[in-house]
């Protein structure tokens, strides 16, 4: 992504940032994993909102971790960690799937390899290409390992905030964090609604692993087949006023929308 590009991107808060600072002041120094970090993109967000954070930015393709280092200088981000592996159930090595493609519409620079943002642990799905323009033409070997032993082995002992971006092997993260996410404050993750990867586990088994350890969704952008969610750890203290908020939120909503079909109702008769 060209300087303009990505400048103009981070020009705008994403709905994971606005759910942060729900959770922490601005001047915290919290701890944030991005998993999946691509072109490192989503950690500068991150840390120009909370710019006393440390980012352990995770990144198997080896393209990608270049880009991110020339991000990281280009936006003078110093209190982030590019890590040169993917995030997985286990510990050793993976074989890692390629993406590359470009889609066909007028607003698709041609200085951006659109495709980079679809590679994963998972084989696609289908043998055609992805929406029709992604596609999969070669796989390499990378090193794995676990957020547990990840963590373990820097003397982490909680987490303020996960970002997982991980194409579908979610689940495979989810699995090798099974202490660490009992002191992880709050996440964000993609689910689907359709299978694109092999084994990939869909939104409402996404969902159930996530409630089954703790986890409340306070947030979900819904897309097409895909979407976003926000999750909070009801373990945390400080996720409770967020919580109350939250559910307060939802049934002023309920109320307005009952008051709502009452008065459509009323006038109904009336006429």
């Amino acid at each position: 992504m060209e300087p303009g590009d990505i400048t103009h991107y981070l020009a705008t808060a994403s709905e994971a940032e606005l759910e942060l600072e729900h959770l922490f002041d601005a001047n915290e120094a919290i701890t944030i994993l991005d998993v999946g970090a691509c072109e490192g993109e989503e950690t500068i967000r991150y840390l120009r909102r909370f710019p006393n954070a440390r980012v352990y930015a995770f990144e198997p393709l080896p393209e990608n971790q270049q880009l991110i280092r020339d991000n990281f200088r280009r936006y003078s981000i110093t209190n982030a960690n590019v890590i040169a592996v993917a995030v997985s159930d286990r510990v050793g090595e993976a074989t890692f799937h390629v993406s590359t493609g470009h889609p066909d519409h007028e607003f698709a620079g041609r200085n951006w390899n659109y495709g980079n943002k679809s590679s994963s642990l998972l084989a696609p799905a289908a043998e055609r290409p992805m929406y029709g323009w992604i596609e999969f033409p070669e796989t390499i070997t990378v090193p794995c390992t676990t957020l547990d032993v990840f963590c373990q082995q820097h003397s982490i002992r909680s987490i303020d905030f996960i970002h997982i971006d991980v194409q579908g092997a979610e689940h495979l993260v989810l699995a090798g964090a099974g202490r660490i996410l009992r002191h992880t404050t709050s996440l964000w993750l993609e689910v689907s609604d359709q299978r694109l990867y092999e084994g990939q586990k869909l939104r409402s088994e996404i969902e159930g692993l996530l409630f089954a350890k703790g986890f409340s969704r306070t947030l979900e952008v819904r897309r097409e087949i895909e979407g976003d969610q926000f999750y909070v750890n009801r373990r945390v203290p400080r996720t409770w006023s967020h919580l109350a908020r939250r559910r307060l939120g939802v049934a002023a909503s309920r109320v307005r929308s009952r008051l709502s079909r009452a008065i459509q109702s009323q006038s109904a008769e009336a006429q």
